[in-house]
């Protein structure tokens, strides 16, 4: 289970840019981190492991924008957060 979450610098900053993630974007991945804490078997966050990996993982922001993650002990280091399709 997951009780800490890292956000690297330049994805903050990213956050804070309006045109890089619009507001709904933003509100939504934070949402979505509060409920990876509480409840990560959530079903809107459709969170998984990612094929072919063990320690890497993502879940769903919205049907187009997901955040990869990589999972050591009971904390995810934030990796990615993009669209779908920019995610591989």
């Amino acid at each position: 289970m997951i009780k800490k979450y890292h956000i690297p610098d330049n994805l903050k900053k990213k956050l804070k840019s309006k045109k890089k993630f619009s507001k709904q974007i933003r509100d939504k991945f934070y949402w979505c981190l509060d409920m990876l804490l509480k409840n990560p078997k959530h079903p809107s966050l459709r969170h998984k492991p990612m094929q072919g990996t063990n320690d890497k993982w993502e879940f769903s922001v919205t049907m187009n924008y997901r955040c990869v993650y990589r999972k050591e002990n009971s904390q995810a280091f934030i990796l990615l957060l993009t669209k779908h399709e920019d995610a591989f």
